[in-house]
């Protein structure tokens, strides 16, 4: 996950600013006129991320996020690059990579062989914004290797480690491309997402635990006055008739305010795409026979030379990276999810062979 900072920094020299960024978090940049105004502010711009608030105006780092989406396309912005001097990744112990980073749940590999080649990566970012009672918003970089169909597990890593050798080039990743890897960039995006928002739900969980007791405690009083009220009109059916339908009404005001509750701190995350950078890179080809039972099926891996790893491969049904890698009888490519454990008639089977188990599908078929 890429740092606002480093978002905006971006962002604004795309736009011809002249920016200088710290490592406190600070920024400062001599704006454009248009660029000024589309932010609404002086040419010059400070903002101190680092304590969360924008020193030009006294705004938070979320209301700035909304200002700098004035500068970004009305579609998500594509640029495709290459390396101006490509070289060739050096030789691996091949063998050592693939015993220490090629995990398979149930089968086994053959290495066939291993050369230099390029593959493409995409590189999809997105802006974050969790909402519930509060409101906060980030950037995360999803890559993804879309020749070899694997996941960068440290895409920021690697996009910094090759980013000052490239330049453009258009036309190295179609469309057709990009809209298959897309849903798993989601996918992705998503998953970091909640890593991010695992702090704010345990904020948010507080204080909602907190305004319950609250709540909770307030009702439990209203109740125990009017059962005591029932108890001494118990000679007068009317009356404590009356007092019984004043604490159902009691109840269900209760329990609309706890749904109140639950709905004000229920966190809602949205992903929206901002950009897109295809690169043309170079990577170790790692082409293997994987072997299931009497099944087998030649597929390759990449290893990344500028991150010294081997990448996870995606499930072929949820795109989710397949660490350990599940393969059915088919040899589909599973992550541990989607190599699925019938509870029925405990026989495993693949979501990409069949939707449900086929003891399911039998009873399903009876009726």
């Amino acid at each position: 996950m890429i740092g606002i900072q480093q978002w905006i920094r971006d962002l604004l020299m795309s736009r011809g600013a002249l920016v200088e960024s710290g490592e406190d978090g600070r920024i400062r940049a001599l704006l454009p006129a248009e660029v000024a105004a589309s932010l609404g502010s002086a040419e010059w711009l400070s903002l101190d991320l680092g304590q969360g608030a924008a020193q030009d105006a006294g705004r938070d780092d979320a209301e700035w996020m909304d200002r700098m989406e004035r500068l970004l396309p009305a579609q998500p912005l594509l640029v495709a690059a290459r390396f101006r001097t490509p070289q060739a990744p050096p030789p691996i112990d091949t063998g050592s990579v693939l015993a220490s980073e090629l995990a398979i749940q149930n089968g086994i590999y053959r290495l066939v062989e291993d050369f230099a080649a390029t593959a493409t990566y995409l590189f999809f970012t997105f802006q974050y914004t969790i909402e519930w009672d509060d409101r906060s918003t980030g950037i995360v970089t999803v890559s993804i290797d879309a020749d070899a169909g694997s996941l960068v597990t440290m895409p920021e890593n690697f996009l910094s480690g090759i980013r000052d050798g490239l330049r453009e080039d258009r036309g190295i990743a179609g469309p057709g491309v990009v809209e298959r890897w897309y849903p798993a960039a989601v996918r992705a995006a998503h998953a970091a997402a909640r890593k991010h928002a695992a702090q704010v739900e345990e904020n948010a969980n507080r204080r909602l635990a907190r305004d319950t007791e609250r709540v909770q405690s307030y009702y439990a009083g209203l109740l125990a006055q009017i059962e005591k009220r029932v108890a001494k009109r118990a000679n007068d059916a009317a009356a404590a008739e009356k007092e019984r339908s004043r604490a159902q009404a009691t109840e269900a005001d209760r329990a609309a305010k706890l749904e109140d509750l639950r709905r004000k701190y229920a966190l809602r995350i949205r992903i929206e795409p901002v950009t897109l950078l295809a690169v043309s890179a170079p990577v170790r080809r790692i082409s293997v026979r994987l072997i299931r039972k009497k099944e087998e099926r030649a597929h390759f891996l990449h290893w990344n030379p500028v991150l010294h790893v081997l990448e996870p491969l995606l499930c072929e049904h949820c795109s989710a990276p397949a660490r350990p890698l599940c393969l059915c009888e088919r040899v589909h490519l599973l992550c541990k999810d989607c190599w699925v454990h019938c509870p029925d008639c405990s026989r495993f089977f693949c979501r990409v062979c069949q939707p449900r188990c086929k003891c399911e599908t039998a009873r399903v078929g009876a009726v």
